[in-house]
């Protein structure tokens, strides 16, 4: 039975680990190097001396790229310059191929769609070139940095409402943290957590939303 009044809701995908996959241990093994310091040494000490209170700042546009570089650098004990920082802090993700081809077919059957990611403009700018391709299907990206809020706060689920012109009740969110999930129900959206591929076309389809079976894998 489908959740909605109008059959085609407005899709909002997060991003970090639902449309593409991302590891911070990639940019830290390469931050870390110089150093003699392996990347999960370097990761482990961020997290310890509280590396994501930085990170929240500059994910909410308080701080610009150079501010948060030269911030977490001190923070962790490197010496590097800006351009050595954003070359490795950005180089972290890969594609999640079968979320790639169901937003493709979801957008060919006429459905709105809208990313809506917790992010910087370092990793912004990466994702948005790197993955060109399939960001082309959404027709909007509400990104952290640039409106001000994170999730779950509820200004940020009904800004992913509002760039599609809907009311938060036909909007149907799909995050990979249960947090995220929760707080979209609070501010009035359906959601969805996404936790592997199968189990969301299920979702999905109790939903009311007729999705075919998408294979995890591109065919040999």
């Amino acid at each position: 039975m489908t959740l909605f009044k109008k059959p085609h809701p407005v899709l909002i995908f997060d991003f970090g680990n639902v449309v593409a996959y991302f590891d911070y241990q990639k940019a830290c093994d390469v931050l870390g190097r110089p150093f003699g310091l392996s990347g999960a040494d370097l990761l482990e000490r961020a997290r310890t001396r509280n590396y994501v209170a930085i990170l929240q700042q500059y994910e909410r546009g308080a701080l610009t790229a150079e501010e948060f570089s030269e911030r977490f650098c001190t923070l962790v004990g490197l010496d590097l310059s800006h351009q050595e920082f954003a070359a490795a802090w950005s180089d972290i993700f890969w594609l999640n191929e079968p979320i790639a081809r169901l937003v493709e077919y979801l957008k060919q059957q006429g459905y709105r769609l809208v990313l809506g990611s917790n992010t910087n403009a370092l990793h912004a700018a990466q994702f948005q070139n790197q993955f060109a391709e399939t960001l082309a299907h959404f027709d909007h990206l509400v990104l952290s940095h640039e409106i001000g809020h994170l999730k779950p706060s509820a200004e940020f689920y009904l800004a992913c409402a509002s760039v599609a012109g809907e009311a938060p009740a036909t909007c149907l969110f799909i995050d990979d943290l249960a947090e995220n999930v929760d707080g979209a129900k609070a501010a009035g959206l359906s959601a969805l957590h996404f936790t592997e591929f199968p189990t969301l076309l299920n979702d999905l389809r109790a939903a009311g939303i007729d999705v075919p079976s998408i294979p995890a894998s591109k065919p040999a």
